[in-house]
């Protein structure tokens, strides 16, 4: 009896640790104390293909996966088509995060992603857990009209 109730508990126990496991996803992580963390910053001038005017009201949003419908933080074009996104994610430097550009106002133009590659970028401030922060300036970004709303 006491080796079945042995093997039980050792079956019940790997079975737990491997649903543990598997169920672990690293955008779920909340920042804590103790967590590897950094600030990103990200600036773009959106502007039409078809005439290189700015355009207004364009959501922007910075994302860690493209998959992933998470926003780390959210901001809308100026009357310039200026953005600015600065958000805190939880992880290490080296990586590349996402900007999704959609047309909240009419759907005039084509949504579309743009990588900002942070890998080499040099990150200052840092002090312990908090890694520093680091601009990217993605610079003019065309959108493309959209075909279906004309």
């Amino acid at each position: 009896m006491r080796l079945i109730s042995k093997l039980f508990r050792m079956a019940i126990t790997s079975l737990l640790a491997f649903l543990g496991f598997s169920c672990f996803n690293d955008y779920d992580a909340p920042v804590a104390y103790g967590s590897p963390h950094a600030t990103y910053k990200v600036l773009g001038i959106v502007v039409s293909e078809t005439d290189n005017s700015p355009i207004e009201g364009i959501r922007a949003e910075l994302k860690v996966d493209t998959s992933y419908n998470y926003a780390i933080v959210t901001a809308y074009t100026n009357s310039n088509g200026i953005f600015f996104l600065q958000g805190n994610e939880h992880g290490f430097t080296n990586r590349i995060l996402y900007v999704e550009l959609v047309d909240v106002n009419d759907g005039s133009f084509v949504s579309m992603e743009v990588e900002a590659d942070f890998r080499d970028k040099t990150f200052t401030g840092s002090s312990g857990w908090y890694e520093g922060e680091a601009l990217i300036n993605l610079g003019k970004i065309p959108m493309q009209p959209n075909s279906e709303s004309e």
